[in-house]
């Protein structure tokens, strides 16, 4: 499926909860040959920003031979070197830094663009001279453990963003070490990972968007019987997104497949094994429902290129919803569209009501 790179960008922003850093950079007027251009443009632009408001610093625990007295002094290590006799002695003590972990991490990254052999030269002469000037912060080897070293608070939020797009840049590159090179790994086509990012991508503009309740819970299936040993190879009815408001409940699965229906000689067709899903889903949170509680509707919601649909459907007395999102658009053009779908919704309801 051939989603824009720059939409690409912008369901990260919202995925992590990111939208106001996302608009800071223009990307929308712009175009780009991969998508390793674009993160790379995003992150220099975030690092220049932050090299010019002053870099974050930390007091890091130090240890060495020094003239005089400094914090803490380690007399043992003082004495069996006889550091008195040049008049030095070994301390340990707290000293403020520049050489914290989200500071190696922006290094590391910067270093490893440079090896994308596909990258804009011109972004690649950028991160290399914002790599320079990082001297003060040791040149680590990029790791996973890195970045849960990290700690982010009030005073450093603007780290926040670029850590995230650090992660993704980690997790995509293919480095040769050997040759010193370096490919970016295109996941458009993944539908795994594209899958994953949709569905966070519309649980934040719910979040941010709506007046829902927006949770994901699992459901139980209802009247279910035997013993334990038995229950437990019962398949997990794992929601993605569920809407929920005093007089309504949306039960939101979402899809990301090339095809987003299933083509056949005779049309297009629901994928049966999402609608199966989604019925099931609706039918056992509707026998557990409480006298006065919203009906739950289900709805099937598709990532889409080149075209939407928006279907429905009254199964056994549950309401059913079958609709796209078309991701090739333009931004703007794809908020409306959920907007259409889920806001513009629940205002109609309440003005009805």
């Amino acid at each position: 499926m051939n989603v824009p790179i720059r939409n690409i960008y912008y369901l990260l922003c919202y995925a992590w909860d990111h939208v106001h850093e996302g608009e800071t950079v223009d990307v929308g007027s712009e175009e780009f040959s991969g998508m390793v251009d674009l993160f790379a443009k995003v992150l220099n632009e975030g690092v220049s920003r932050l090299i010019s408001r002053g870099l974050d610093r930390d007091y890091l625990a130090v240890s060495e031979d020094i003239r005089g007295l400094k914090g803490k002094l380690d007399l043992a290590t003082t004495v069996k070197r006889n550091l008195l006799l040049s008049g030095k002695t070994h301390c340990a003590f707290d000293e403020l830094s520049y050489d914290v972990p989200q500071n190696q991490i922006l290094k590391a990254t910067l270093r490893q663009l440079g090896m994308v052999t596909s990258l804009d030269p011109a972004q690649r002469r950028r991160a290399g001279r914002l790599y320079r000037k990082l001297d003060a912060v040791s040149d680590v080897p990029l790791r996973p453990r890195l970045f849960r070293t990290v700690r982010i608070h009030r005073n450093n939020q603007l780290y926040s963003f670029l850590l995230h797009l650090c992660r993704i840049i980690y997790d995509n590159l293919l480095v040769n070490q050997e040759e010193g090179t370096a490919e970016f790994y295109d996941f458009r086509e993944d539908e795994q990972k594209m899958g994953l990012l949709f569905e966070q991508f519309v649980r934040r503009f719910c979040e941010r968007e709506t007046s829902y309740a927006v949770s994901a819970p699992k459901i139980d299936w209802f009247g279910a019987a035997g013993i334990e040993t038995d229950l437990r190879h019962l398949p997990r009815m794992q929601t993605d997104i569920v809407l929920r408001s005093p007089e309504r409940t949306i039960i939101i699965d979402t899809k990301f497949y090339k095809n987003p229906l299933d083509r056949r000689y005779d049309g297009e067709r629901v994928h049966a094994g999402n609608l199966y899903q989604i019925f099931a889903y609706a039918m056992n949170w509707a026998e557990g429902t409480q006298a006065g509680e919203p009906e739950p509707e289900g709805w099937l919601l598709y990532a889409a290129v080149g075209g939407e649909f928006d279907y429905g459907f009254e199964l056994m007395g549950r309401t059913i919803r079958v609709c796209s999102v078309d991701l090739g658009q333009e931004w703007k053009a794809i908020e409306r569209r959920l907007n259409g779908l889920v806001v513009d919704t629940e205002h109609k309801l309440a003005a009805s009501a």
